[in-house]
Parts: C-alpha cells; structure tokens; sequence
C-alpha cells in the first residue's frame, strides 16, 4: 500500500498512513478493558490500523474486521500479514456487510467528537455527529454480542448514550476513565442486564 509505513504500538508492528487513525490514548484505554478468549467469534468495527483486532488474533480469537475507509481496511490485513494472524476484513458502513451474525464479543472504538467531517477517510475516524454519540449509538441499537467493548468522551452527549444503553438492555460491567487534557475517555464493558 502505498504511503504505509510500519510501526510498533503496544509491542505489536502495525502498518500506518494518512488516512488511517493511529493508535493514540484511546486505543491504549481499549487494551485496558478488552478480553476476548481463545476460539471466541470477535467483531471490531473501526479497526484502523488493526491492532486491537490482531492482539485477539493472537490470542487466538476468529476476528472479523468491519471498516468504512477502505484505506483503513488495507492497514489491517497489512497488520495482520505482518502479524502472521488471519483476520476476516470487510469494507463497510458499520454492522451493514454482517447482519445478523451474533458475536461472542463485539468492539468499537467509535468516532466520538461531537462535529461532522466527512470530506476524507480519516474524518470519519473521529466524526461523532453533532453529538458526539450518534455512531455509537448506531452500532450498540445493531450490534448482537455476548460482551462489547467500547468507549466514549466527555465531549460526547452521555445522557444520550446511556439512555440507549437502558433502551436496549445493556449494563455497564466495567468502567475505565482516561483523562486526556481537559476531555475523559471512558472505556466500558458492557453485558445483558440481568433481570
């Protein structure tokens, strides 16, 4: 791919150019809350470079790889080429390529700044919506897993986010915060609410 260049992050070579998203604090708080087990179907929408999706690869996890820049789509199997994992990539618009396939754990560090910029590849990877929330939201109303993982920002519209989280039966198991200048990053994990 021309422009790609290769990089380590979090002891893992990744493939990186223009117009994909790098891995920044972010994706380190991901690492923080995500597991996924060996032989355990993973879907990641919006794995930029891939290294979430690799890192479960490695683990031994069957990961599936949804991406709307097809930029970003070409940075992850470069990453799991390099990587020596096999990973199911698929250029699409969030669960569109895949539904109704339910997953054992599900993934999505979402676009979460509350602006729209689509002119490029590499806006969609931190285009929110006017909310902040809106891809999120999308994703966790279609989503069908045992686990998901995901995060969103202090600048993103909260209540929204937990509204839907109510709406469709999800509870947060476990919540991790990152403070990042004057914006939080909270990563969660979220399950079926029982009873």
């Amino acid at each position: 791919m021309a422009g790609t260049s290769v990089i380590e992050f979090n002891k893992i070579k990744i493939c990186v150019n223009d117009q994909v998203y790098e891995p920044a604090e972010d994706t380190e708080l991901m690492f923080e809350i995500i597991n996924a087990e060996k032989n355990e179907k993973v879907l990641e929408v919006g794995p930029g470079t891939g290294i979430i999706s690799v890192s479960l690869a490695l683990k031994g996890a069957e990961v599936t790889a949804i991406d709307i820049n097809p930029y970003a789509s070409e940075a992850t199997l470069c990453t799991a080429k390099i990587n020596k994992v096999q990973i199911n990539i698929i250029n699409g618009d969030l669960l569109s390529p895949i539904r109704p396939f339910v997953f054992d754990v599900a993934v999505f560090n979402p676009p979460y700044l509350p602006f729209e910029e689509y002119d490029s590849w590499i806006g969609y990877s931190w285009s929110g919506g006017k909310s902040g929330a809106e891809s999120l939201i999308k994703f966790l109303s279609e989503v069908k897993a045992s686990r998901i993982y995901t995060l969103y920002s202090s600048l993103s519209d909260e209540d929204a986010i937990l509204a839907e989280l109510k709406n469709i039966g999800l509870c947060i198991k476990t919540k991790r915060e990152k403070q990042i200048g004057l914006e939080t990053l909270f990563g969660i994990e979220l399950v079926k609410c029982l009873g």
